[in-house]
């Protein structure tokens, strides 16, 4: 099965309040933070087993704020999804106000396969994850294309 052919992605509520605890503690001093959903493919739906945060420097400055993680770390992330064998399906991340797709977003992203999801959390996600103004995106032949929070929630499952 492909990404691009995924209907539905579950995820356990522990891996969502972890990420939740993640994104916020880098929030809390005025950072973006970035997280990555691991797992594997089950009849024809998606299991994520795995919160993996990947090593990356982010900064703060007059123009914003942007985090980066680096060649080294997505060869080790790469080793990682092999060694444990799973598929890389979704990226998160946080903005400090309003969640939506940037240009640098849309140019750099982690999840480079299509079918991917890309998640967007506003407010350095103080208001949580699954907040009605985090943002998603799936990656489609054209590039990321935001999908609606109605067409969103029979996608994501959270159990």
């Amino acid at each position: 099965m492909k990404l691009s052919e995924v209907q539905r992605f579950t995820v356990a509520r522990h891996i969502v309040a972890e990420t939740d605890r993640t994104l916020r503690t880098a929030g809390d001093d005025g950072y973006e933070c970035f997280a990555l959903w691991t797992g594997v493919f089950l009849d024809s739906r998606f299991a994520v087993e795995h919160l993996y945060v990947p090593f990356q420097e982010a900064y703060r400055g007059e123009d914003g704020v942007c985090v980066q993680v680096g060649a080294d770390e997505l060869h080790s992330l790469n080793r990682w999804l092999y060694d444990k064998h799973q598929t890389l399906a979704i990226q998160i991340h946080t903005h400090p106000h309003e969640a939506y797709h940037s240009e640098t977003d849309d140019t750099y992203p982690i999840v480079t396969t299509l079918g991917g999801v890309s998640i967007v959390v506003a407010d350095f996600a103080r208001p949580g994850l699954l907040a009605s103004s985090t943002a998603y995106y799936r990656l489609e032949p054209g590039g990321w294309v935001s999908v609606h929070r109605a067409a969103m929630d029979p996608l994501v499952e959270v159990s």
